[in-house]
Formats: C-alpha cells, sequence, structure tokens
C-alpha cells in the first residue's frame, strides 16, 4: 500500500489517503420506492432537530424504502453530490434510538453513491434539500458490501430506520469557468461526471509549490475561517512521465467529498496555500512538495460548511 501525503493533519480528519482503498465511488440508481415498512415510520418535531420518531416493534423489510414525511424545495440529490443531513437512526426491532447526528450542524458531508455513504448514501439520490425522509433498509445493509446491498430484498429481515433531514447540499464538481493553465503545467482533462485525469509532462517539477487556476468560480471566498468542501485527484510527479502514478482520488477511492478545515495546522500549508481566498465553484491546480516528493494536485471546491 502507497501512502500520500496527507491533506489534514488533524487526528480523525482524513489522517492519510491511500491508492489502495476501495475502488469505485458508486455509481448511478435508480430511486430507492416507498413502501409499507417506511410508510409505517412518523417523526415528530422541527425540522434540523432531534425528533420523536415512531416506529412499528418488529419491523420488517426487503430492500431499501424510503418516504417523504417532509417536502423539500431545494436541489435534487443525485450521484456524487455531497449532502449535509441530521439523522436519527432507530432499531426496527426494537423501536429504540441506536444513534444520532447529535444535530450540531457540524456534521462531515455524506456524498449521494459513494462507497462511504453506504446504503444511506444510495438512499439519498432524488432527494430534495428540504426533505424530512424515512429511510427502512435491512440491517445487513448498514455493514455489507455494494453487492450485498444490491442483492438485499430476496427475503425480509428486521429493519434499520433512519429518519433524515437533508439541510444542504452541494456541486457534484467544480462549475466554474475554464481557464488556462500556466506554461510547462500537467494536462488536465475531465471525465463526464467531473473527475480529472492529470497527464504529467517529461520535464522535471517546479522547484517551489505552484498554484494555478483551471476553472474560475463566483462563489464564497474560502478564509481560514472555513472548512471547505472539495474533492481530490493528486499525482505523483517522477523525473519522467512513466514514473508518475496515481497516488489518490476522492474521485475513484470510494470516499467522495472531503471537508477540509484552513485554519493553520490543519491542512498540509502546500493544499491550504492553493485554497486560500479562492472561490467556491474553483478548480485548482496545484504542485506540492511533501516528503522530497512532488505532486499535483487537482482540487474542485464544492463549497464552505456552516460555521
Amino acid at each position: 500500500m502507497r501512502t500520500i501525503p496527507a491533506l489534514v493533519v488533524t487526528i480523525g480528519l482524513l489522517a492519510s489517503l491511500t491508492a489502495c482503498a476501495t475502488p469505485g465511488a458508486g455509481s448511478a440508481s435508480t430511486c430507492a420506492p416507498s413502501g409499507a415498512a417506511s410508510q409505517a415510520v412518523s417523526a415528530k418535531g422541527a425540522f434540523g432537530s432531534e425528533p420523536k420518531v415512531t416506529v412499528p416493534a418488529g419491523l420488517t423489510v426487503r430492500g431499501t424504502q424510503v418516504s417523504v414525511l417532509r417536502q423539500g424545495e431545494g436541489r435534487t440529490i443525485g450521484d456524487g453530490t455531497p449532502v449535509v443531513l441530521e439523522y436519527t437512526l432507530v432499531d426496527g426491532a426494537t423501536g429504540a434510538v441506536a444513534q444520532t447526528s447529535g444535530y450540531t450542524g457540524s456534521t462531515a458531508p455524506l456524498t449521494a453513491g459513494s462507497t462511504n455513504g453506504g446504503a444511506l448514501g444510495e438512499a439519498l439520490e432524488c432527494a430534495q434539500v428540504g426533505d424530512r425522509l424515512a429511510v427502512a433498509l435491512p440491517k445487513s445493509a448498514l455493514s455489507g458490501t455494494a453487492a450485498d446491498r444490491g442483492r438485499s430484498g430476496s427475503k425480509a429481515e428486521d429493519a434499520a430506520v433512519f429518519v433524515v433531514d437533508v439541510k444542504r447540499a452541494f456541486d457534484a464538481r467544480a462549475t466554474g469557468t475554464p481557464q488556462l493553465a500556466g506554461d510547462g503545467m500537467p494536462a488536465v482533462v475531465l471525465a463526464p461526471d467531473g473527475a480529472p485525469g492529470i497527464t504529467i509532462p517529461s520535464w522535471s517539477a517546479p522547484k517551489q509549490d505552484e498554484q494555478h487556476l483551471l476553472r474560475k468560480g463566483d462563489g464564497a471566498t474560502l478564509t481560514a475561517k472555513d472548512t471547505a468542501v472539495v474533492k481530490y485527484t493528486a499525482v505523483t510527479w517522477g523525473s519522467s512521465t512513466a514514473d508518475s502514478t496515481v497516488a489518490g482520488s476522492s474521485w475513484t477511492d470510494g470516499s467522495g467529498s472531503q471537508p477540509l478545515p484552513l485554519a493553520k495546522g490543519q491542512v498540509v500549508d502546500g493544499i491550504r496555500n492553493a485554497l486560500l481566498r479562492r472561490h467556491v465553484g474553483d478548480q485548482v491546480l496545484a504542485i506540492v512538495h511533501e516528503q522530497g516528493a512532488a505532486y499535483a494536485y487537482v482540487i474542485d471546491v464544492l463549497g464552505v460548511m456552516p460555521r
């Protein structure tokens, strides 16, 4: 396993990023249907605050079901969309609350369709910002692989029930106007979903860190007080094109979007310097030197977490 330098150095927040994480960041799926299990769930309380959830004892379900308890009017969630949410998880067998998000407004974004998003991330696709959802899924789906979740539904299982408030969503990719990078920089091409491919030139990397704007957004300006929401790909800049490898990518390793606190000491200096004073919607090419090696990062700035 080849570990690349961490974007964030705070323990518990992206302590390391590896090139051999679970492949695949999720794929397009059909919207989860409503059903008897999800329709049996009720929740009382203000949107964004912890609700009182009522679940019939012994609730079982085949596959994932999603019912809308409160209709939102915001953007629709699609594959790859980072979502800020609050949730309460209830054991369908007993009706007891098993876990909550804390309802503090500080929950890291979950990327719909990402491997790390799991069964809940898949269930969010097709929801709207402002929705309160009842999500009923087999308990095995909480710990199973994506393939296991795809096979669920053949028999009824005890349900795990999420009541989810979809508070906010960010763009799935940088949406700014394309710009020309500086001379001598790597070539960057984008897949249809926005994932960057980086081709390193045959000459040596610059001796110092550099930053170049690839897409110019017009959203909020990033400051040292902010936590940015980003997606990234990092490639080593070797002594030749053949020596360059993909060191890590949140587009393909299953992690989806990443929250990056920009306070001093929280982020690798080369990344922090590349992002400060940038705008939401920007895509930045950052040449960063760490541990005796040079890396080319392409970073999409998708949003800013609420303070």
